[in-house]
């Protein structure tokens, strides 16, 4: 849905301000928050296109925080809204292996490359979450080389971030020694996964040992 800026100016005031990170302010709305871009970025990465901006809220996807409303400034886009989520303590039975490993698929085969995910997740009550998709690379494609290029990236950096956090408890808020756990995260997932996703790894392992 396309909103303008005007519609919810009344909702971005000081009181009302959740945070904010190096490329939004963020506030409450209603059931949603509303994330409004700095003028001033303060992150090297490229924000995603326009394009890529509207074509992830027409993706289905179970563990990645998907836009809803698009933000417009007359015809310029400042923004979007997504859903409110309640963060938990971190719970490593709450991760759907299955999910993610669609929602890596459905990303790849749109066009899109993860980017800056190791520390843009949350636990709620039930699932893991990845947010902040807007430092996402977006290529609309309907080549299949290009897809499985996408498709072999992600699970890579997905890979990287899931043993990291689960074996090597990397990732933490104020945590030391991050570039270690990656580098641990990363020997173990050539020596275990190699091309493979690291869920369908899990379910290999479980197999032999039983």
């Amino acid at each position: 849905m396309r909103i303008q800026y005007s519609e919810i100016s009344n909702y971005i005031k000081d009181d009302n301000k959740l945070g904010e990170g190096k490329e939004v302010s963020v506030y409450y709305y209603l059931d949603k928050v509303i994330k409004i871009f700095h003028t001033d970025r303060k992150i090297a990465i490229e924000r995603i296109s326009d394009a890529g901006l509207i074509k992830l809220t027409e993706l289905p996807l179970d563990c990645f925080n998907t836009p809803i409303d698009l933000i417009y400034d007359g015809n310029t886009l400042v923004g979007y809204t997504e859903k409110y989520l309640e963060a938990k303590e971190n719970n490593f039975d709450n991760i759907d292996y299955d999910a993610i490993k669609r929602d890596l698929y459905t990303l790849s085969e749109n066009g899109f490359c993860i980017e800056d995910l190791f520390y843009n997740y949350i636990f709620t009550e039930d699932r893991l979450y990845f947010t902040d998709l807007t430092c996402y690379s977006y290529i609309k494609t309907d080549i299949e080389f290009l897809k499985n290029h996408n498709l072999k990236r992600n699970i890579t950096t997905m890979n990287n971030f899931l043993i990291g956090l689960t074996l090597f408890d990397a990732f933490q808020k104020g945590m030391t020694n991050k570039y270690t756990k990656i580098y641990l995260a990363n020997e173990y997932r050539l020596k275990n996964c190699g091309d493979m996703f690291y869920g369908d790894c899990i379910k290999k392992e479980n197999k032999i040992t039983k």
